[in-house]
């Protein structure tokens, strides 16, 4: 399974305001790069996004994650509903992180990305899936 790793600037904005992590609050997207992130990047334009040759599922900018945030005994959880991105007349790739971010922030600001370990490249008609599991982020005690 890929590794989830945190934008540094992800927490101060969060605690600024800056993110509502509910579904009727900012919309979450994630998209596929092949640029290293790092944990100091704060906005989308700092990291390329790959072009993808045909973009069926989604456009550019990446896929609306339909993120939702729920809070149960002081313990806040953000889901996100698993993503497929489709090579459809060509390749798609090469890409190792799908990074995640709010569209809906004045300067799109990150919040993390997913390194898949190694260079992918999709052939035409195939898919790749980002599964966020049950949940993307939980805040709590």
């Amino acid at each position: 399974m890929a590794s989830f790793n945190k934008f540094q600037d992800f927490i101060e904005q969060l605690g600024k305001g800056v993110h509502q992590l509910h579904a009727a609050g900012h919309t979450f997207k994630v998209f596929l790069s092949n640029e290293q992130p790092l944990a100091a990047d704060t906005q989308k334009s700092d990291i390329a996004e790959i072009t993808m040759t045909n973009e069926a599922n989604h456009g550019a900018g990446g896929a609306d994650i339909e993120n939702d945030y729920t809070e149960t005994d002081g313990t806040g959880t953000m889901t996100a509903v698993d993503k497929v991105f489709e090579a459809s007349g060509g390749t798609v790739g090469p890409f190792q992180f799908a990074v995640i971010y709010n569209d809906t922030a004045a300067n799109d600001e990150l919040m993390g990305w997913y390194d898949y370990g190694s260079a992918i490249t999709l052939q035409d008609g195939e898919t790749f899936t980002v599964d966020f599991g049950a949940s993307l982020a939980t805040l709590g005690p």
